[in-house]
């Protein structure tokens, strides 16, 4: 037990490093479409991590916990980066404006070629 305690403490440090690394990035990068990387490095490796590690910590005693808190993660895995690509196409399709140092737009490439 005490091994299952030490791996969900350090994946909670893992889960709060993500997290700050993505709110740090959400504050410096220049526009939303670099920022949603940023966000997803927060939900999936802040939220989902931690998630994780409280699967661990919690599931020693109740197993049932363990299965409801990986039930919920694997709900984030697969939501998460279905909800930033919508936003992002929907951002796209406004006009949203680009940083000036991007140099790939390949959903405007794929439109021009289609029509």
């Amino acid at each position: 037990m005490m091994v299952l305690e030490a791996v969900g403490l350090a994946l909670l440090f893992l889960g709060l490093f993500c997290a700050n690394v993505g709110a740090l990035g959400l504050v410096r990068f220049p526009d939303v479409f670099i920022r949603s990387h940023a966000a997803t490095v927060m939900s999936m490796g802040g939220a989902v991590v931690s998630i994780f590690a409280v699967a661990l910590m919690g599931g020693a005693h109740n197993p049932s916990f363990f299965v409801k808190a990986c039930l919920t993660a694997l709900i984030v895995i697969f939501t998460s980066p279905t909800g930033s690509h919508a936003i992002l196409r929907a951002a796209h399709k406004s006009r949203v404006k680009m940083w000036e140092g991007t140099f790939c737009d390949m959903l405007r490439e794929d439109e021009e070629k289609d029509g």
